[in-house]
């Protein structure tokens, strides 16, 4: 079960791009899952309410977009999208393997909360 390390790489590229006093305010982290990046969306989310219990991240929700597959033909350039794994040029019905998009695995959004300011006594 890869989720775990994914998981765990999630919340340190996070910790890398933000100060620590920024990561409880996260509330939302969106993350692009290709269907060819072999990882299973919903057991990622779960994962990383696991996870993240007793962490900065407690507080945050993990979301996931599957991307589909995107090709693009090596011989007309035509770009299609692949269904049912077939990797075969709908103009020209030429096979190619020059893959767009749906391998990848990133964090394309995260939303933070403002921090609560504390009230001045008057």
């Amino acid at each position: 079960m890869h989720e775990v390390s994914i998981c765990q790489s999630i919340m340190n590229t996070i910790q890398a791009e933000f100060e620590a006093d920024q990561l409880p305010n996260i509330r939302e982290i969106h993350l692009k899952v290709g269907i060819l990046s072999c990882v299973q969306p919903q057991i990622l989310e779960h994962m990383f309410k696991y996870m993240t219990i007793d962490s900065p991240f407690k507080d945050a929700v993990l979301y996931t977009e599957n991307v589909d597959v995107l090709a693009e033909c090596e011989n007309c350039s035509q770009s299609f999208k692949v269904k049912n794994y077939q990797f075969i040029c709908p103009e020209c019905n030429t096979p190619t393997s020059k893959i767009i998009e749906g391998k990848e695995l990133e964090i394309y959004k995260i939303i933070l909360e403002e921090p609560a300011y504390a009230k001045v006594d008057q």
